[in-house]
């Protein structure tokens, strides 16, 4: 699916009216507007990332961390104040400021700024939850296990998850994933990658049609 499709699944089909309600718009407002800054963004965000090495590497970084759609579907994860803050920062650091951004985007005043905000967050949400679980369990990171190959991954996979699914029992609550990787870019060291992927495959579910 496309970002825009995405974003429309997400929460139940309520994410553009919950987005539009935290930025002060109406939901055919903050749908029109999220749906033409998302793309946008994105776009952005590969560019950056094809012509910095160091950026697709925080990128890289982020994106293995793991993901799951547990944030496109949190309301609060995705319109709240961290979210915005989120948003804000990816802007800058994509575009020189945040001001910069509201002025490509072509957001006007403060309810489409809030918006183009949340959008970058909303990007980076689909990008992990799209790419996360995929990149999180690499051939390298099988080999620092123990190897096995197939067998090993799969495995690795199911522990994985069975601890994750405690952590979840014994957690008091979820703590929302931050999305912002400026710092990451000033933190990362290059890691040793078996299998880096294209930007053409990191985006395709973005930017499909």
């Amino acid at each position: 699916m496309a970002i825009t499709d995405i974003l429309s699944a997400a929460q139940d089909g309520h994410y553009y009216a919950k987005a539009a309600a935290a930025c002060g718009l109406s939901e055919a407002d903050g749908k029109r507007v999220i749906s033409r800054f998302a793309p946008a963004i994105a776009s952005k965000l590969k560019a950056k990332a094809q012509s910095d090495a160091e950026a697709f590497e925080a990128l890289l970084d982020l994106l293995e961390e793991g993901g799951d759609s547990s944030d496109l579907n949190d309301a609060e994860a995705m319109t709240g104040r961290e979210a915005l803050a989120d948003g804000a920062a990816i802007l800058d650091e994509l575009y020189g400021s945040k001001a910069a951004a509201e002025k490509s985007l072509g957001a006007e005043g403060e309810a489409e700024g809030k918006a183009a905000a949340l959008s970058a967050t909303a990007v980076m949400a689909a990008l992990a939850a799209s790419n996360g679980a995929r990149l999180a369990s690499t051939p390298q990171q099988a080999a620092e296990t123990g190897g096995g190959g197939l067998l090993s991954i799969i495995l690795g996979a199911l522990l994985k998850g069975l601890l994750q699914g405690a952590q979840r029992q014994l957690a008091p609550k979820r703590r929302r994933r931050r999305y912002t990787y400026s710092t990451r870019r000033r933190t990362t060291t290059r890691r040793r990658r078996t299998r880096t992927p294209g930007l053409d495959d990191i985006f395709k579910d973005i930017f499909k049609t």
